[in-house]
């Protein structure tokens, strides 16, 4: 361990524990004053950021021979199970300002590291956890307890030696829970008692179920008629009403079944006979209209004959117009070319030569091009030249401003620095003031329950005091009413005493004096009247004490847990919501100019970055200029050349392709109008030889005989369909005729038929909707009784585990039939705590010469609180037992020391769990005599068989004799030292 500027320590102090480690044993001697306990301040203060003397006051851990400029820090190398582990902490401290002034406080400040293996094979600190409040949760995790159990366990410093041996009930529970991780058990409770509630509240639901379907079937039998008598529905009477009702209604509905198919029939059988009828007069109807049309069809029948005839001369007729229509259509062609010829070509010229002068253009062409590709780029390159030219100044603008830009940056990121320091400053206390904030939510919180459950105590109380006095009262009235029971029993054996008859009491025949009768006697029904009043008033009177004890407790407990009124922790919360608003305000602010200037000094590489680019820029666009000038120079020689006496080469180009094209078409139209000439004679011919071997005089007449494909196809389907529809419709009214040969002619009439069904249907409707309506309601009755039977089934398992549950965790919760109010939790660490009672034991009859001895005790607390790990001490000198607290300071030190080294004992002995290999003790050995404190050296002897290394403070001189080894802390005008040794002399 090393120690700076902590406590009475200015300078570096090595503190070497694993050297003492072998003997077991050792002392930390040193004259009063000189920091002997200072060295376990600082064991505890590395691990937990407090010590134990300064508990409830103002902490002074810098050591007060501190220069402003001094650190203050404790490092301490500790092993739990085979991981070696260093934490470092340092408290918040006041330091001169770097710049300017005054004083700043520097944060408090903690690591915890872990020694980890390397690659290479050596070993090297790997950090675990950062920052007083994470290194506080890793701590807990790897040490296993807390700042409270490590000064009850490990570390039994000054004024908490005997904390342990006079801890009560709550406190030796919490202790004893996290050294053997019985939490467990009392999450089996709450689990438990979790499922106890909702069994209840299962019992309700299975109650208000039943309740409910008892009432709908009540309301099904009423609505249906069902219900038998006013009483209590009975469900088999019930279903038998609404079996009979069934099949009453069925009945019914076979009935209207029956009478409905035969009206539906009779009406069938008239319906057809009428349409049969109108069937017959509309085929009469539509044959005659037939007849009237087969006339006015003559026309197209001629028309269709003679297209028929002239349809084989429809491709020579075809053929023939559309020669003519080439013939006219090529001439337009060369009339339009002629029409739109250029100037420059000669319009009589043959096909030939017009083909000549085309091809010669081609060539003149060709050449021409690249003289035009010249002058198009000609023109870009200008242009180019002139953008280049525009980026250049803008790149020129471009770096003066960013130039500008970051002379601002690097002048605003300064002024940020600044700013940061001294928001580092007011943000320092934000931990602290957190924690004290939320420190005193908790207190209020608690305080306020208090006073509400204070309301309830006076209330409590008054009902308590009134049960009090029922119970007298009760009490008086039945006692008096026996005396007079008592008193009267004479009187009522005298009432049963006849002549001749002997005497219950002494047996004699004759009866001189019998006592005179009661007129007022009391009777067994009074009497026992009077027990159950007398009852009922104990039994309130301990549901109000027991009532009254738990909210004792629960006021007890608010007020520990608030230690101050609601209104002083009122004003304290504002104070600390205060400091907390400011810390938070200035955290918020750092983090915020944190974040600027790391935004700023991005800001100021990217500027860095584009001036770079833009230099780079700028000389890339002066290289290109040099290049389009060299190439526009070149470029407008070519173009002088090509053009000749046209304003542009690309003039020039269009001039001579107008001319190519003008000659091309012409030939090619003239050639056109040659080849459709030669066409048209060719068809004219081919039409005259087929109409001369038709029956058509000339080809006009039979081009007026054709008809269009769909003309044609259209007047042959409409005959077709004519004789067709002719041919059937004389069918049908035969057929027609003969089925009605018998039937008059008049339509009969289907009324009568139709009211008789209609009035048929309406009765079965009824007999149906009635049936179904029926059904419905025996399955609901069905599913009701089903659903009531399967509670009734369902229902009592679950009262049988419901009474099993609610026993069982009344049980667990130290609830009557627990007659010991002891929680399952209680009872684990009852065992624990018998164990770790009969370790200390063996310790304690060799300290105390057989005279103490510890016993565990289970016994009722007193008004209600918890119990089952009290402890109490046998004195064999009296054979009595009494509490720890009636000891005298040497005995509650030795009974303290034994329970303490047998907590250790039985906690290493536990398979995985927390390993207690070392002990410090800072108090108890200038209170023992001589032959008691021999007795305590032996003991702590003892332990070094089993590797325990014990650490004590003292300034007893037969102590420092006996030890062989020990730290010697001395108090010099410039702070205390510390020196390690073996050797006997040093002590």
């Amino acid at each position: 361990m090393q120690i700076e500027g902590f406590g009475p320590f200015r300078e570096r102090q090595d503190v070497d524990l694993d050297a003492l480690a072998p003997s077991g044993v050792f002392v930390i001697a040193g004259r009063t004053g000189a920091g002997k306990s200072s060295i376990l301040d600082a064991i505890c203060f590395a691990l937990y950021g407090t010590v134990p003397r300064y508990d409830g006051v103002d902490r002074r851990l810098r050591s007060d021979h501190c220069g402003p400029d001094d650190p203050t820090q404790v490092t301490l190398e500790f092993s739990t199970g085979s991981d070696r582990w260093r934490i470092s902490r340092s408290p918040d401290y006041e330091r001169p300002k770097r710049r300017g002034t005054g004083m700043t406080i520097v944060a408090a400040d903690a690591l915890l590291e872990r020694l980890e293996p390397a690659a290479d094979g050596s070993e090297h600190w790997v950090g675990y956890a950062a920052g007083p409040r994470d290194v506080g949760h890793a701590i807990h995790q790897v040490v296993g307890l807390s700042h409270q159990q490590f000064l009850q366990v490990i570390l039994l410093a000054q004024n908490r030696f005997s904390q342990f041996l006079l801890a009560g009930n709550t406190d030796r529970q919490r202790v004893l829970r996290t050294l053997f991780g019985t939490q467990i058990y009392e999450d089996y409770e709450k689990r438990l008692d979790e499922r106890r509630r909702e069994s209840e509240r299962e019992q309700e639901r299975d109650a208000g179920h039943l309740q409910r379907l008892q009432s709908d079937v009540e309301a099904l039998a009423r609505e249906a008629g069902w219900h038998v008598s006013d009483e209590t529905i009975d469900l088999e009477r019930v279903a038998a009403r609404a079996g009979y009702d069934l099949q009453t209604r069925a009945d019914a509905v076979e009935r209207a079944d029956a009478a409905l198919a035969a009206a539906e029939a009779a009406h069938t059988r008239v319906r057809q006979l009428r349409e049969q009828q109108q069937q017959r007069n509309a085929a009469r109807e539509r044959m005659a209209a037939i007849e009237i049309e087969s006339a006015s069809l003559a026309l197209d029948r001629a028309l269709l004959e003679g297209a028929r005839s002239a349809e084989p001369l429809r491709a020579a007729i075809d053929e023939a117009a559309r020669a003519r229509a080439d013939v006219e259509a090529a001439g337009a062609v060369e009339a339009a070319v002629l029409a739109d010829a250029a100037a420059g070509v000669d319009a009589a010229l043959d096909v030939d030569d017009l083909l000549a002068v085309a091809q010669a253009l081609t060539g003149d062409i060709a050449r021409w091009q690249d003289a035009e590709k010249a002058e198009q780029q000609l023109a870009a390159d200008r242009a180019d030249l002139t953008r280049v030219a525009t980026q250049v100044d803008a790149v020129r603008a471009v770096l003066a401003v960013t130039r500008a830009a970051l002379t601002l940056a690097e002048q605003e990121r300064g002024r940020l620095g600044d700013e940061i320091e001294k928001l580092s400053i007011a943000a320092a206390g934000l931990d602290a003031a957190r924690a004290e904030s939320e420190d005193l939510v908790a207190r209020l919180i608690a305080a306020r329950e208090a006073e509400a459950a204070a309301v309830e105590l006076a209330q409590a109380s008054a009902d308590r005091l009134e049960a009090s006095r029922a119970v007298e009262e009760a009490v008086a009235g039945w006692g008096q009413l026996v005396r007079r029971r008592l008193a009267g029993f004479a009187a009522e054996l005298a009432d049963g005493l006849t002549d001749d008859d002997p005497c219950p009491v002494c047996g004699s025949l004759d009866h001189p004096q019998p006592a005179p009768s009661n007129h007022d006697p009391v009777t067994d029904a009074v009497l026992a009247a009077a027990e159950e009043d007398r009852d009922r008033a104990l039994a309130v009177d301990r549901e109000s004490a027991a009532r009254l004890t738990a909210i004792t407790a629960r006021v007890d407990a608010a007020r520990a847990r608030a230690q101050g009124s609601v209104e002083e922790l009122q004003a304290r919360q504002g104070e600390s919501q205060s400091r907390l608003d400011v810390a938070e305000r200035a955290t918020e602010a750092l983090d915020h100019a944190r974040r600027l200037r790391g935004d700023l000094e991005a800001r100021e590489h990217e500027l860095r970055g584009e001036l770079d680019v833009a230099a780079a820029r700028l000389a890339e666009l002066d290289t290109a200029s040099t290049v389009l000038s060299g190439r526009i120079a070149e470029a407008e020689e070519a173009v002088a050349t090509a053009c000749g006496a046209f304003p542009s080469v690309h003039a020039r180009i269009v001039d001579a392709e107008a001319r190519r094209r003008t000659a091309q078409r012409l030939a090619e139209a003239r050639r056109a109008h040659e080849v459709a000439l030669e066409r048209r004679q060719d068809a004219d011919r081919k039409l005259d030889a087929e109409v001369a071997a038709s029956s058509f005089p000339d080809a006009p007449s039979a081009r007026a005989a054709l008809l269009t494909p769909t003309q044609l196809e259209d007047l042959s389907s409409r005959l077709s369909d004519h004789d067709a529809a002719r041919r059937i419709a004389k069918e049908r009214l035969l057929e027609l005729e003969l089925q009605l040969a018998d039937a008059p002619d008049d339509l009969v009439d289907t009324d009568a038929s139709l009211g008789e069904a209609t009035l048929a249907r309406d009765t079965w409707q009824h007999a149906v909707a009635e049936l179904a309506a029926v059904r419905e309601r025996v399955a609901r009755f069905g599913d009701l009784r089903q659903a009531i039977e399967k509670l009734d089934r369902d229902g009592h398992e679950r009262r049988e585990q419901h009474q099993t549950i609610v026993r069982l965790a009344d049980t667990l919760a130290g609830r009557a039939p627990n007659t010991m109010r002891m929680t399952l939790e209680t009872f684990v660490l009852a065992a624990e705590l018998e164990e770790i009672v009969a370790a200390a034991n063996l310790r304690l009859a060799d300290m105390s010469d057989g005279r103490y001895r510890l016993e565990h005790t289970d016994a009722l607390a007193r008004r209600g609180a918890a119990s089952g790990l009290g402890l109490h001490v046998h004195d064999a000198y009296t054979g009595r037992t009494r509490p720890p607290q009636s000891l005298s300071g040497g005995e509650t030190f030795l009974a303290s020391l034994a329970l303490a080294l047998g907590l250790a004992e039985v906690v290493t002995s536990r398979a995985g769990g927390i390993r207690l290999d070392t002990l410090f003790i800072d108090e108890g050995f200038g209170s023992l005599d001589a032959e008691t404190l021999e007795l305590a050296l032996r003991t702590l002897d003892d332990l070094r068989s089993g590797g325990r290394t014990i650490g004590v403070i003292s300034h007893v001189e037969a102590m420092k004799e006996q030890l062989p080894i020990g730290i010697l802390v001395e108090a010099t005008p410039y702070g205390s030292s510390v020196t390690t040794e073996a050797a006997p002399s040093l002590l």
